[in-house]
């Protein structure tokens, strides 16, 4: 692909795409819940590296990575980072879904409950990462 846009003209297509409607077929397609964006672009940095995009998918739902890699690219016109946060483990999925851009959801409260869930998990499962880089130090 060769792209146009960097990663803030990225954000501002798919946020456009967003308020029209226009996300909704592409994520219903790939069987898309969720749909974020976060990172150094989200956060306003002033020159961000990279367009990172979390998606959480249908329950059961295996991803097929190329078409949905390609068809999100397409929609931002801009090279993009794609965090499937179903494979992902509890830091990143806090990351991608709290503090996050969203630009859409299959039903009104799946960001929020997904956000909540990752956050609660992240803070539940932080003694076993403390043990594991314990263990690794020795």
């Amino acid at each position: 692909m060769n792209s146009v846009a960097g990663p803030v003209a990225g954000l501002r297509r798919l946020q456009a795409l967003a308020e029209t409607g226009g996300l909704d077929d592409l994520c219903e397609r790939h069987g898309i819940t969720v749909l974020t964006v976060f990172g150094s672009t989200a956060h306003g940095a002033e020159h961000p590296r990279d367009l990172d995009i979390g998606v959480l998918l249908e329950s059961g739902r295996k991803p097929d990575y190329l078409p949905l890699i390609g068809d999100l690219q397409n929609a931002a016109d801009s090279d993009i980072d794609l965090v499937v946060l179903n494979r992902g483990g509890p830091v990143i999925r806090e990351r991608a879904l709290v503090g996050s851009i969203a630009l859409y959801e299959s039903r009104p409260g799946a960001w929020i409950q997904a956000a909540t869930v990752a956050a609660v998990e992240r803070m539940d499962t932080a003694w076993m990462r403390r043990l594991n880089l314990d263990l690794l130090a020795r």
